[in-house]
C-alpha cells in the first residue's frame, strides 16, 4: 500500500460505530425482514442487496454534497436536500434520514468546528443523512473516495451489527459478511467518484420493498430499532 493509499484516521473515526452519529439504533429494515421470517442465512445477501439498491445511492449523493461543500454552494447543497427527498417516497425513511443527519452534523459539529458544517446547518431545514455526510466529509478533509467509502461501508457494517442482536449470531459472522464485501465497496466507491454526472441523472434507490417495510416497522408497538 502506497502513503497515497493510506485511510486517514478521521476516515476510521466517522466510520467508527461509536461516533455519536446514532446508527447504533437504527437496522435498516432489517428488523421488520427478520420479522417477516429473514433467517440468518438471509442476512448477507440482505446487506449486499442493499449494498447495490440503495447505499450506492446514497453515497452518490454524499460525494455530489462533498464537492458543493468543499466548493462553498450552499445553492448545490440545498438541490441535493431536494434530490434525497425526492428520491425517498417513504416519509418514514425521509424522517430517519433526517434524524440521522442532524444527529451527525452535531456531534461533527463539536468534533470538526467550522464553518462549513455551522452554515450546512443553518441552511437545511431537512438535513438528510448522506447529505451530511459529504458535509461532514468536506469539513473534516476527507476525499471523495473516503466520503464515499465511509457511506457505503456504513450500510453495510449497521446491518452486520443489528444482526448480532436480532438473530444471537457469532460476531465473526458478521464480520465476514462485510469483509466478503469489502473488494465490491472499494470498487463502487471509486466508480461513484469518476461518475461526474449530475444526482438528477444518476440512479436512484430501488427498493420499494423496504420502503413498505418501514412503515410496518414503525407502526409496531415492541422493537429493538428505530428502523
Amino acid at each position: 500500500m502506497s502513503c497515497s493509499d493510506a485511510v486517514s484516521a478521521v476516515a476510521l473515526l466517522l466510520a467508527d460505530s461509536r461516533f455519536p452519529a446514532g446508527g447504533y439504533a437504527h437496522s435498516l429494515g432489517l428488523e421488520q425482514a427478520v420479522s417477516d421470517g429473514l433467517g440468518a442465512d438471509g442476512v448477507a445477501p440482505f446487506i449486499a442487496a442493499r449494498l447495490r439498491l440503495v447505499a450506492r445511492a446514497d453515497a452518490a449523493l454524499s460525494v455530489a454534497a462533498r464537492r458543493a461543500a468543499a466548493a462553498g454552494d450552499d445553492g448545490e447543497l440545498t438541490l441535493l436536500d431536494g434530490e434525497h427527498a425526492a428520491r425517498c417516497p417513504s416519509p418514514v425513511l425521509r424522517t430517519i434520514a433526517r434524524r440521522l443527519g442532524a444527529q451527525l452534523l452535531r456531534s461533527a459539529a463539536t468534533a470538526w468546528p467550522c464553518a462549513t458544517i455551522d452554515r450546512y446547518r443553518a441552511l437545511s431545514a431537512t438535513t438528510p443523512r448522506p447529505v451530511a455526510l459529504g458535509v461532514v466529509g468536506a469539513a473534516a478533509g476527507l476525499d471523495e473516495v473516503e466520503v464515499a467509502t465511509i457511506a457505503l461501508y456504513d450500510d453495510a457494517a449497521t446491518v452486520a451489527s443489528a444482526a448480532l442482536k436480532l438473530l444471537g449470531l457469532d460476531p465473526a459472522a458478521a464480520a465476514r459478511w462485510v469483509a466478503d464485501l469489502a473488494p465490491e465497496i472499494d470498487a463502487v466507491a471509486r466508480a461513484l467518484v469518476c461518475d461526474k454526472r449530475p444526482i438528477a441523472e444518476q440512479p436512484p434507490p430501488a427498493a420499494a420493498g423496504l420502503e413498505l417495510a418501514a412503515a410496518v416497522h414503525a407502526a409496531r408497538m415492541e422493537r429493538f430499532f428505530a428502523s
